[in-house]
């Protein structure tokens, strides 16, 4: 088996073009939001702050249109989502951060979205992250070769998993059958930006392999993989795990947008404002183009 070094700053998605060949982007940013999901209040309230004092303003005081407002911006949002994740946790809260432990048989923590996320998180990104770089390593028989592969991967592979998944969810909810093989080709058609050359078929079957494998595990253990919360919590999954939203306009259309808009409130009036508005100018020039 491969040992797959992992750094914090990938983790943390303090490298915003995520190219981490240790993780093949699995691991990118969400592991470090749902550990502030289950900080203390004043740990986030802290980065907050920190997020807010970064923010750029022109002379009259209005948003500058520029990269790092944007991007500040959007771990805005993803704060008031980790706000949100530790609201609805049901355990008991006191100085300490909370366990962040979730198991697929422990039913007390299927019915909450922190426990939800966390255990898509761990069954559907990081524990087929080993077999998928053993069998690309396989596939590939030349070390350098597979690490540009693993860093292909990084760039948006998982996240544009996590937007196909919550489609063909959408698509069951509404009443379309699920065809095994048909769900499977669509999560290996949002692949196609991401695996490239002469065994780009065979690596996107090895790819979607562990995770339909992942997947079927989740039904045999009656998780409740179909259904709007699981939907929700995909979202949120999916706009941590992204290495550059504003690069992702699927990302941003079928996760963060809808999450803005949810009636829970998941994201702040003045959060959802400042994104909107930085966000429709960005996609004005980039024009109609929705793959990184």
């Amino acid at each position: 088996m491969a040992v797959n070094t992992h750094r914090l700053n990938c983790t943390n998605a303090q490298n915003p073009g995520c190219e981490c060949s240790g993780c093949g982007g699995s691991l990118h940013g969400w592991g470090g939001w749902a550990a502030l999901a289950v900080e203390r209040p004043a740990v986030r309230d802290e980065r907050r702050r920190a997020l807010k004092d970064d923010i750029t303003k022109d002379d009259a005081g209005g948003l500058r249109f520029n990269e790092k407002n944007r991007r500040r911006s959007l771990d805005l949002a993803r704060l008031d989502l980790a706000d949100y994740l530790w609201s609805v946790d049901p355990r008991s809260k006191g100085d300490a951060p909370l366990p962040r432990r979730f198991e697929v048989g422990d039913w007390a923590s299927v019915p909450f979205d922190n426990g939800r996320m966390n255990i898509l998180a761990d069954e559907v990104l990081r524990k087929p992250w080993d077999e998928v770089s053993d069998s690309i390593d396989t596939l590939v028989g030349n070390k350098q070769t597979a690490r540009k592969i693993k860093k292909d991967l990084a760039s948006h592979g998982w996240c544009s998993l996590l937007v196909a998944l919550i489609q063909l969810i959408e698509k069951i909810n509404k009443g379309a059958g699920l065809v095994a093989d048909a769900a499977q080709q669509a999560l290996k058609n949002a692949l196609s930006n991401h695996l490239a050359g002469p065994i780009a078929e065979q690596l996107k079957d090895a790819v979607v392999d562990k995770v339909w494998s992942a997947l079927t595990r989740l039904l045999d253990a009656h998780f409740p993989l179909l259904g709007a919360d699981t939907v929700r919590v995909l979202r949120m999954l999916a706009v941590f795990a992204c290495p550059s939203v504003e690069r992702h306009r699927d990302v941003y259309q079928h996760a963060l947008v809808p999450l803005m808009g949810d009636g829970r409130g998941l994201v702040t009036e003045e959060i959802k404002a400042q994104v909107a508005t930085l966000f429709t100018a960005w996609w004005q020039r980039k024009g109609a183009a929705t793959a990184p």
